[in-house]
């Protein structure tokens, strides 16, 4: 018998010991943040049930306890996120430069946005995507659409509220004629002030346009209701720099996705940052970026820290990633096409899209699941989620028809 489930899964055991306090002192959860805490605490445990597979040959028997699957949850993304980076591989040109760019907002709106996620965080995306479409058809800088792709982080290292979102931006684009062109600037493309600027007007001029319609939701800020207290508060954000950070340059293939895919499915905080879990706090690691990247670290009550964890839980259905210009999904894999017929090279296509769960691990990790790994026999799988109790013995030929 094989068992891989040894892996310790300290944020797991923050919240399985502070997560039921905190639900019960905050009854009206939402129901995102409800699931979260309920799975998170369950996750690989046994409770949601086994995956067992076994040999059909000598009777060898794998097993691992499910896992919870919610995409908030740190302990059972890795597979996703690495299907994540390889399928974006693909999509990248050979030969070009990436840019890895960074819109963070002023933390005036955070309480606003906290409140509103949905609708302000949309809008944080729509305004990102179509600051950087408008200045890369400006002829001055590109004159051609660039692939874009947004990573929306909504923590600092301290898991603090701080929205912002990653983008890697390919420079070269297609022309409206249909001719693929690369910039001919040495570095980053874009002015980082004309960014600042529209990025601020688009931003600032949606988010008037929600409060002019009704749309929202400001029962916690009250100030807000009276229209000359919301008028101040957007001139005064209007009076500050918004600055995007070039944090980076990427050259050649893999580097700029290689980044992003680590936070692709990530939420807050990585269980390998968490150093401890004692009966009433929970400390991690953290670096402090005032203080030259000093590593620290932080401890706080374990309920607070389940709060400081969920205020990051995205609204449901709400997507962390997204794609546009000309990785835009209704038209990536025409375009993907296109450009490298332009510049004589093969479109390798994404073999990851269509892949069952035995030929992604194979893939991903070299791993046959349907081998045995004692005798080299075939193994055959229970449902997902068996109890350990039904687990068949060798000669129990019903059971092992059910595989």
């Amino acid at each position: 018998m094989t068992s891989t489930d040894n892996t310790e899964y300290l944020i797991r055991t923050a919240f399985q010991r502070f997560g039921q306090p905190y639900l019960e002192a905050h009854p009206n959860i939402e129901t995102e943040k409800f699931k979260a805490v309920r799975l998170i605490s369950m996750c690989k445990t046994g409770d949601l049930g086994y995956n067992i597979s076994i040999c059909e040959e000598c009777g060898h028997q794998v097993i691992h306890a499910v896992s919870c699957n919610n995409r908030s949850c740190p302990c059972c993304q890795a597979s996703l996120a690495s299907k994540w980076e390889h399928e974006r591989n693909t999509e990248l040109i050979e030969g070009i430069s990436y840019f890895h760019v960074v819109f963070t907002m002023p933390h005036e709106l955070n309480d606003l946005i906290r409140h509103n996620s949905e609708l302000l965080l949309n809008l944080l995306f729509k305004c990102v995507q179509d600051t950087l479409l408008a200045l890369c058809a400006d002829k001055k800088y590109m004159g051609a659409k660039p692939g874009i792709i947004s990573v929306l982080h909504t923590w600092g290292q301290t898991l603090s509220f701080h929205p912002h979102i990653h983008v890697c931006i390919s420079g070269g684009g297609i022309t409206p004629d249909g001719q693929f062109v690369e910039t001919r600037h040495k570095g980053f493309f874009l002015p980082k002030e004309v960014i600042a600027k529209m990025f601020r007007g688009k931003y600032l001029c949606g988010l008037k346009k929600l409060y002019d319609d009704g749309k929202l939701d400001l029962s916690r800020e009250e100030r807000f209701k009276d229209p000359q207290k919301w008028k101040d508060f957007i001139n005064s954000l209007f009076e500050k720099h918004w600055i995007p950070f070039v944090k980076e340059t990427f050259n050649g293939k893999g580097n700029a996705i290689r980044y992003l895919a680590r936070y692709s499915y990530r939420t807050a905080i990585a269980n390998s940052r968490i150093v401890s879990v004692d009966e009433e706090t929970v400390t991690f690691r953290y670096k402090d970026y005032a203080d030259d990247n000093a590593e620290k670290q932080m401890t706080v009550k374990g309920i607070d820290f389940i709060g400081m964890y969920l205020q990051h839980i995205l609204p449901p259905k709400f997507h962390r990633f997204r794609f546009s210009g000309y990785l835009n999904n209704c038209q990536k894999a025409k375009n993907l096409k296109l450009i490298h017929n332009l510049r004589n090279t093969v479109y390798p296509g994404n073999p990851y899209q269509k892949m069952n769960t035995v030929t992604l691990l194979k893939a991903l990790y070299g791993t046959d699941i349907c081998i045995c790994p004692e005798c080299s026999g075939k193994m055959r799988s229970l449902p997902r989620g068996t109890p350990l109790f039904a687990l068949p013995s060798r000669s129990n030929d019903t059971l092992l028809a059910m595989c």
